[in-house]
């Protein structure tokens, strides 16, 4: 089981078993048998699940993954991609806070980013910089047709990263469906971090349990011209992926 996310809300298949709510995470960044040595053993009635966001908007992963598992599935979560590009942006600020802030969420995505980026900034896309990866990234019909060329609709799953967030029951549920697991996820069984407004797991002792800090951090507020610009330019290539995976979201 792949599971890849080109947002940044991490999504976990959370399984109740004797001991309660419990996830199998494993990562594999290298070569395919060092990849399986990394995967934890899976036991009967157990599905393992490999995580990583960059596979999504990779050029190689679909290919290689296919030579490792032809018949693997595949679960892609996707948000808007403005609100994706500011999660993004938020993520990377943050980690650069020890080296020198990073310029403004709008002169990345529309000013002279220039000094801060590889890519070209002073050649615009519908008056965006394209080539900024966080900008780059949300453009998912060019990267949805690479997982489309090698691995068949029905081994892949769309699941909508903001009804995950709004109402996580429904689409865990449509995600069991789909990996063929007997239903579990209950409206009763999430609540909502008071702070960040995230969902959480809650235990039957009905304490929550919520994603680490990193997660639902406060986006800054951006310019709505800004805003108007990035609804612009991802609008046609939102519809291209809506067709191609014959999905309609609310974007």
């Amino acid at each position: 089981m792949l599971l890849t996310l080109p947002s940044t809300f991490i999504f976990i298949i959370m399984r109740r078993d004797k001991n309660g709510w419990g996830a199998s995470i494993s990562v594999a960044h290298s070569r395919e048998e060092r990849g399986r040595e990394q995967m934890p053993e899976t036991r009967i009635g157990e599905v393992t699940i490999e995580k990583s966001p960059a596979y999504f908007h990779s050029k190689m992963a679909p290919e290689r993954i296919k030579s490792l598992n032809p018949n693997i599935k595949i679960i892609i979560v996707v948000r808007d991609p403005v609100t994706r590009a500011i999660s993004d942006y938020t993520q990377s600020s943050s980690k650069r806070k020890r080296v020198g802030l990073m310029p403004s969420f709008e002169t990345m995505a529309v000013g002279d980013c220039a000094n801060w980026l590889r890519a070209n900034c002073t050649t615009k896309t519908r008056g965006v910089n394209a080539g900024w990866g966080a900008i780059r990234i949300g453009v998912y019909h060019k990267h949805m047709k690479r997982w489309l060329d090698h691995f068949p609709s029905q081994n892949i799953h769309i699941v909508d990263g903001e009804k995950l967030i709004s109402n996580p029951a429904d689409e865990i549920s449509a995600t069991e469906k789909f990996l063929g697991l007997s239903p579990v996820a209950k409206p009763e069984n999430f609540g909502v971090d008071p702070i960040k407004k995230f969902p959480c797991l809650k235990n039957d002792d009905g304490k929550l349990h919520c994603l680490g800090k990193t997660k639902g951090r406060h986006h800054p507020d951006v310019e709505p011209s800004v805003m108007r610009a990035l609804k612009e330019f991802y609008g046609p290539e939102n519809k291209k992926f809506y067709q191609m995976v014959n999905h309609w979201f609310d974007w």
